[in-house]
Parts: C-alpha cells; sequence; structure tokens
C-alpha cells in the first residue's frame, strides 16, 4: 500500500469511450527479480466486460534505453481488420509497486466513425502477485475501479484459453421474407466455473422486434466448443414467433489475429464469422 505522502495520478485506457483508472504507490528502479517476475503480456480477467476486452499490458526490458518498459495496447474493431492502438513508458519496478515515468498516447480510427485509443499518465502503481505467478492484481484504495485482476498470457491461457473467448459475439443478419434475426453469442463462467454459451436471438417483423434467448453448458478447447445440450425457446410476438435454439455438437473456431473475430463451423461447414461486439453494444 502507498504511503500518505503518495501521489495519485490516473491511469487512462480508452476505445471509443473512455474507462479511467486511477492507482497510487511510489516505486523505484528494479531490473532484477522484481521485474522479471512481471515480464510477459498480461490480459484483463475476467473477460466479457466491453471496456476492458481487448487490453493487454506489456512488460520488458528495452535493451536500447536500458531501462524497464511498459506496453499497454487495445485490440479494437475496424471496418476490415483489427485496430491496435498502443502506449509505451519507461517503469520502475520494486518489489510491490510499478512507477510509470512519462505520459504516452496513441489513437487509431476504428470501426465506423469510433476512435481506439490509449493513453498513460505518470503514476505509482501497487501490484501483487499470486503465488503461482499466473495471476497480477494492481490495486488502488478509494480508486475507481479500486483493483485491476490480470491473468499472464502464455501457452496454456492465452488466445486458446476459454477467457480468450468470454465477451458478446455477434453473427451475421439474416435475412428472410418473414423477417430479420440478429444472433449474438455470450461466453462467461458461472460462480462453479462452468462455461456457458448464451444464445441471444433478437426477431424483427415490420414495427415489431422480440427476444429470445437460451443457455447451454459447453467445454472450450484450443480449437473446439463442445455443446453440451440441446436448448431451446420460443418467444411469441402478435403476428410471428422468435426462436433460439442450440444443438448439441461440436463447433471448430478459430480466433483472428487480436482477438476481435472468429470463424465458427460444425463438420464440413462453411465457416460464419463472428464478431466481437464492441463497447456500449447489446450484451
Amino acid at each position: 500500500m502507498s504511503s500518505g505522502k503518495s501521489q495519485r495520478f490516473p491511469l487512462l485506457f480508452a476505445c471509443a469511450c473512455l474507462l479511467l483508472l486511477p492507482l497510487a504507490s511510489h516505486g523505484q528502479t528494479g531490473t532484477g527479480t522484481s521485474s522479471q517476475k512481471l515480464y510477459g503480456t498480461w490480459y484483463p480477467y475476467h473477460l466479457g466486460n466491453p471496456y476492458t476486452d481487448g487490453l493487454r499490458y506489456e512488460f520488458r526490458y528495452n535493451a536500447a534505453t536500458a531501462t524497464d518498459e511498459m506496453t499497454v495496447s487495445r485490440v479494437c474493431p475496424g471496418d476490415n481488420r483489427a485496430v491496435i492502438a498502443k502506449a509505451s513508458s519507461s517503469i520502475e519496478i520494486s518489489e510491490n509497486t510499478i512507477h510509470v515515468l512519462k505520459a504516452a498516447s496513441d489513437s487509431e480510427p476504428a470501426q465506423g466513425n469510433s476512435v481506439c485509443q490509449i493513453s498513460v499518465q505518470p503514476a505509482a502503481l501497487n501490484y501483487s502477485l499470486s503465488e503461482d505467478g499466473g495471476g497480477l492484481t494492481i490495486t488502488n484504495p478509494g480508486g475507481s475501479p479500486d483493483i485491476v485482476e490480470l491473468t499472464r498470457q502464455n501457452p496454456d491461457s492465452g488466445p486458446t484459453s476459454p477467457q480468450a473467448l468470454y465477451g458478446t459475439w455477434v453473427s451475421p443478419p439474416l435475412n428472410t421474407k418473414e423477417m430479420q434475426v440478429q444472433t449474438r453469442f455470450v461466453f462467461y463462467s458461472t460462480v462453479e466455473h462452468q462455461d456457458k454459451l448464451r444464445q441471444i436471438s433478437i426477431c424483427t417483423k415490420g414495427n415489431d422486434t422480440v427476444v429470445s434467448h437460451v443457455d447451454s453448458n459447453v467445454t472450450i478447447d484450443k480449437d473446439r466448443i463442445t455443446i453440451l445440450e440441446n436448448v431451446s425457446h420460443e418467444q411469441p410476438a402478435r403476428n410471428f414467433i422468435c426462436t433460439a435454439s442450440i444443438a448439441a455438437a461440436t463447433w471448430h473456431y478459430s480466433l483472428a489475429p487480436g482477438g476481435v473475430a472468429m470463424d465458427v463451423s460444425i463438420g464440413n461447414s462453411k465457416p460464419v464469422k463472428l464478431t466481437r461486439e464492441a463497447a456500449g453494444g447489446l450484451n
């Protein structure tokens, strides 16, 4: 924890809208064991929050400047490809503090009229590592938020882990003579650590819109999503029925670089491209 003389500075990350993360402490140079424990890439846990999805924190030693360095990046959906904004700052690391030494920011055009932004301000951040070194917690009592939990990205807990899929994914709309159906898939975990998939069907006919959804238990492997049960729900409207339905099956998937798009197929079927929903969308 920081002393009463510590100064508070905001650490700001944003994509289209801004998330203010004030943290406080005071640090000193640390190019030894303390620094090495942080080296690598970290992502927020749990995923599924549209305001933190796409964030990555990288700690490394920059040989050119002979200093430790922190790079905060955000991956945002773009019109034709993923967009990445990055901000890097020299840092000093001690046993329980990260001292950010300079301001840095980046701004890139993103999907539609949105902007993918990252900003880092000078700050002194409290941190603690889990016993196994796979979890990193940054805290600031009285801040908003006052705690940020990160998970180390490695071959076992990176882009092929269940957490990489958590959040809301949007499929292309289906237009028929009867109605338009927009489908969203939400991957999440329960408090019992059971991975689940929610399918949300949004059906529109004329001026009427109705929503139907179902939930199914799933297991997620590095390239497969196994739907464990058949579930279906019909939601009636005035002159049509909106159906959400998931059949027990094995989906094969692959994530695009940056994790903002995913191809999903069943058997030899043509892959369907799902896009991670940006901040501010329906969850």
